[in-house]
């Protein structure tokens, strides 16, 4: 759009949407943001400072300064509605932040309005959450709709599930923008990223992080474009592609599997706790310790001798969530893992807002 829209970044995090919106190409006039934690508010007024904070969305009550608003966004808290949560859905003080969203739409009558949340947003109490959602969409009266369950792995190596949600104010002409498959986003012209997932959880206090086994000695190869890659058990890794190394070179990470909690034999994720070759990572959370294995048939590889198992930097996070290096930069270890983990990955909001606005 090139006289710029009006946007409103409800539940904004570090700018995972509004970052898609522009890489998107899409101009914005009017910039505003809803978010609570001092922390993101700070990193999210550096990166966007055009943009006028509204403090926390239970409190924007007067819309008059925001005039007409052309697209909002949120993802509304889902710890009560992820497997990691206690399950307490729509009835739990974070996920029931949900309607605080809708009242703004109701109010404001956007021309498009998005959100995203995790999976068991569709099978809480046997779908019955997400019958309210629809109902109380319903109930505004005013916008079609349409939703898609997509992953993140057709951008990122991970099993990372979430719904998107998209309202088209009606009278509004638009272009449709789901059905999205893996072979459209090769088709999109937005780039394939290669990392893992990252989730987090509010209150725990924990430092979020995966963990990546990996060799005390590894080689430089001349066409390895990340130099040393990893050259010491407390050295940083460096971004994990799906090509890293050769099985004939042993030149860094090669044929691996991902692990779920190592110490743990009873531990498992949708019933697995080894992945085989090739597949993505485990959705990631503070509560499990994630890591990668070599196969046995390379057990003779002197360089694979002294596994050790570290933690993912704050870097390698910012790629997994698909942000430019450095975007938390300035903030603690902490803050930035859990920023990131609460963060909505940005590849998917560019290719919807590709769609959307062209």
């Amino acid at each position: 759009m090139k006289k710029g829209i009006t946007y409103l970044d409800l539940f904004s995090g570090i700018g995972g949407f509004a970052l898609g919106l522009e890489k998107s190409g899409v101009k914005i006039k009017h910039h505003f943001f809803s978010e609570i934690d001092p922390y993101a508010i700070k990193l999210y007024q550096q990166k966007f400072p055009k943009a006028k904070g509204l403090g926390d969305v239970a409190t924007i009550k007067s819309f008059s300064e925001l005039g007409h608003i052309d697209l909002i966004t949120f993802g509304f808290p889902c710890q009560d509605l992820s497997i990691a949560g206690k399950g307490k859905g729509f009835d739990g003080t974070r996920s029931s932040l949900f309607y605080e969203a809708t009242r703004i739409v109701r109010e404001t009558k956007p021309t498009h309005f998005i959100f995203e949340n995790v999976k068991g947003l569709l099978s809480h109490d046997n779908g019955r959450t997400f019958e309210k959602v629809l109902q109380e969409i319903a109930d505004i009266g005013l916008y079609d709709c349409e939703w898609q369950l997509v992953n993140t792995k057709w951008f990122l190596p991970q099993n990372r599930e979430r719904i998107y949600f998209i309202g088209h104010l009606r009278g509004k002409s638009g272009p449709k923008v789901f059905p999205i498959t893996a072979s459209s986003v090769e088709a999109s012209g937005v780039s394939r990223q290669y990392a893992n997932t990252i989730t987090t959880r509010y209150g725990t206090g924990v430092s979020n992080g995966a963990y990546v086994a990996e060799s005390q000695l590894v080689q430089k190869t001349k066409r390895n474009s990340q130099g040393t890659r990893i050259n010491s058990i407390f050295g940083n890794s460096t971004c994990l592609t799906a090509s890293s190394g050769g099985l004939g070179k042993h030149t860094g990470l090669y044929a691996v599997r991902a692990i779920l909690t190592p110490d743990r034999i009873k531990k498992r994720q949708n019933g697995r706790r080894v992945k085989d070759i090739g597949e993505p990572a485990f959705t990631l959370t503070t509560q499990d310790r994630h890591g990668i294995i070599i196969p046995a048939e390379m057990d003779d590889c002197p360089q694979f001798k002294g596994l050790a198992v570290r933690k993912l930097t704050p870097l390698e996070c910012e790629r997994l969530q698909g942000f430019p290096d450095g975007w938390t930069a300035g903030f603690s270890d902490n803050q930035r893992y859990k920023m990131l983990g609460n963060a909505v990955s940005v590849p998917l909001p560019t290719l919807i807002f590709n769609r959307l606005y062209s």
